[in-house]
C-alpha cells in the first residue's frame, strides 16, 4: 500500500512539473519582439527619448523616463505602461499595438525577475562604440550621390560616408550586421541603407545626408533585405527581401506603404520605370517581373526564364533594363513587349552579352546610357557598349567577387567594391585611377615579451 502511495505521489509531482510554464527567455522571446517592433527608433544611432534597446544593459537602464522595468513588478514598469497604452503615446509609435500574447510575455518575464539569459558569445559579438576593424570588410554596397560629392560604402553595422574619391567624413551606425544596398535619392538629400541580420530581421534606414542623422529606421521581416531603388521623383523607395516580397516605402515618412508578394524566391533587385508608374523586380526564382507601382498588380514577366537573377539596372532615359544572375550572361530587355505574348516568347530581349567568368552579382548603366558595367563573383569588371554589345573595357585588379559597381554622375569613372574590401575607381578605358580601403584599420598589436 505504501509503495502505491509513493508511486502515485511521484506521478502527480511529475504531472505538475509538465504542466508548469517554462520561464520566459529574454534572449529567445523578449529580444526578438524588441528587434522587430522597437529597435528602429531606439538604437544607438537615434536613441529617441534617450532610449537604446539593442542590449539588455541599455534596456534595463532605460531613457528619459528612467529604468524600463522594475524586476518582479510589471505594473510599475515603464515598458509595460507604454506597450499597453496606459501611458501615451502607445508603443510601438505609429505602429500596431503588440498582440496580447506578446504583452503577456513581457509581464511574465518581468514578474519572474526580468533575468538576462543572453549567451556569452552573443555578448562578445556586440560592439561597444564604433566598430574596430583589423582587416577590410567585404563591400556589399556602394553608391555615389547625384552631385558626385559623396560616396557611401557598406561596413559592418554601419555605412561609411566618404568624399567621392576618398576621405572618410562620417560613420553612420545601425543595427544591421550587413548593408546589402545603398541608394541616394534623386535630390541627394536622403541616403537609403537596406540590409539586416541573417535569419533575424531586415532593416530600412533613411539618413539625412547633410546632417548625418538617422531620420528613420524600420525593422521588418525575419531575414535580410536587398536591392533598394528610388522612384524618379524620389517619393518612394522600392526594395526586395529574403521573404520573397517587394516592398514600397514613403521617403518622407520612412513608412512602408505596400508589400507585394509575387515572387517564389528571394528578391535581389528593383528598379522603377522612367515615369515611376511601374517597377521591375528580379529574383532567384529566375523572373524579372513587371509590376504596377501604384497597385502592386503583376503585369507580366519581362524575360524568358533561364537561371536565378541577382542584379538589375535601368537605362537613364529609356524603359530598358539590364539583368543578370547565376547563368553569368547579362541581358538587356525592354519593359514593353512589341507584340502580343506567345509561348516561350522572348520578344522583349534587345541583346545578350558574352558570358562572364562567374555568376553576375551587380550591374550599372552609365549616366549617358552608353555603357553597362558587369560585376561577377569571378574575374574582372567588364564594360560593354549598350548599343552594340561589344566589350569596351576590362577593370582588373580585384581579389575575389565584385558585389557593387556605380558610375560617377559625370560618366567618366566607375567605382567598384567587393570581397577584398577595397574601393577601386577606374576611368572608362579600364585604367585604375585610385583605390582605397573605406574603413579605418586599427594598428596591429605587437606582443611584448
Amino acid at each position: 500500500m505504501r509503495g502505491r502511495i509513493v508511486l502515485l505521489t511521484g506521478c502527480l509531482l511529475a504531472l505538475g512539473r509538465l504542466g508548469a510554464e517554462e520561464p520566459v527567455s529574454y534572449y529567445r522571446q523578449i529580444r526578438p519582439i524588441l528587434v522587430q517592433n522597437c529597435q528602429g527608433c531606439h538604437q544607438a544611432a537615434s536613441r529617441q527619448s534617450g532610449l537604446d534597446l539593442t542590449t539588455y544593459k541599455d534596456f534595463r537602464t532605460g531613457g528619459r523616463k528612467g529604468p524600463a522595468f522594475v524586476a518582479g513588478n510589471p505594473d510599475q514598469s515603464v515598458v509595460v505602461a507604454y506597450l499597453t497604452g496606459a501611458v501615451k503615446p502607445q508603443m510601438p509609435f505609429g505602429g500596431k499595438p503588440l498582440p496580447d500574447g506578446d504583452l503577456n510575455l513581457f509581464r511574465r518575464w518581468i514578474r519572474e525577475g526580468a533575468r538576462d539569459d543572453t549567451p556569452a558569445d552573443a555578448l562578445a559579438a556586440a560592439p561597444a562604440g564604433p566598430v574596430v576593424y583589423h582587416a577590410p570588410p567585404v563591400i556589399t554596397a556602394l553608391a555615389i550621390s547625384p552631385d558626385g560629392q559623396w560616396m557611401a560604402v557598406s561596413g559592418y553595422r554601419e555605412v561609411l560616408l566618404h568624399r567621392a574619391g576618398g576621405g572618410l567624413v562620417a560613420r553612420l551606425p545601425g543595427i544591421s550586421d550587413r548593408i546589402h544596398s545603398l541608394a541616394f535619392s534623386p535630390d541627394g538629400k536622403t541616403l537609403a541603407a537596406v540590409g539586416g541580420s541573417p535569419a533575424r530581421f531586415g532593416e530600412v534606414q533613411f539618413w539625412d545626408v547633410a546632417a548625418r542623422k538617422l531620420r528613420s529606421s524600420t525593422v521588418l521581416s525575419s531575414d535580410t533585405l536587398f536591392g533598394a531603388s528610388f522612384s524618379p521623383d524620389g517619393s518612394r523607395l522600392a526594395l526586395g527581401g529574403a521573404d520573397k516580397s517587394v516592398r514600397l516605402f514613403d521617403t518622407a515618412t520612412g513608412k512602408e506603404v505596400r508589400k507585394i508578394d509575387l515572387h517564389e524566391e528571394w528578391v535581389f533587385g528593383t528598379v522603377f520605370g522612367v515615369d515611376g508608374k511601374r517597377l521591375v523586380s528580379v529574383s532567384r526564382d529566375r523572373a524579372a517581373k513587371l509590376i504596377d507601382a501604384s497597385t502592386g498588380a503583376f503585369i507580366e514577366n519581362v524575360n524568358l526564364l533561364h537561371e536565378g537573377l541577382n542584379a538589375i539596372a535601368r537605362h537613364p532615359r529609356k524603359d530598358w533594363v539590364a539583368i543578370g544572375g547565376d547563368e553569368g550572361v547579362p541581358y538587356l530587355y525592354m519593359m514593353d513587349r512589341p507584340r502580343a505574348m506567345r509561348i516561350a516568347d522572348d520578344s522583349t530581349l534587345i541583346r545578350a552579352f558574352e558570358k562572364q567568368d562567374g555568376p553576375i552579382m551587380t550591374l550599372a548603366i552609365s549616366p549617358d546610357g552608353s555603357l553597362v558595367a558587369v560585376g561577377s563573383a569571378v574575374g574582372a569588371v567588364r564594360l560593354y557598349n549598350l548599343e552594340t554589345g561589344r566589350l569596351a573595357a576590362k577593370c582588373t585588379g580585384h581579389s575575389g567577387g565584385i558585389y557593387a559597381v556605380a558610375f560617377a554622375p559625370d560618366g567618366q569613372h566607375l567605382a567598384t567594391g567587393g570581397f577584398d574590401g577595397t574601393v577601386r575607381i577606374y576611368d572608362l578605358s579600364g585604367k585604375l585611377a585610385q583605390s582605397f580601403v573605406p574603413v579605418p584599420i586599427a594598428p596591429a598589436v605587437v606582443s611584448q615579451r
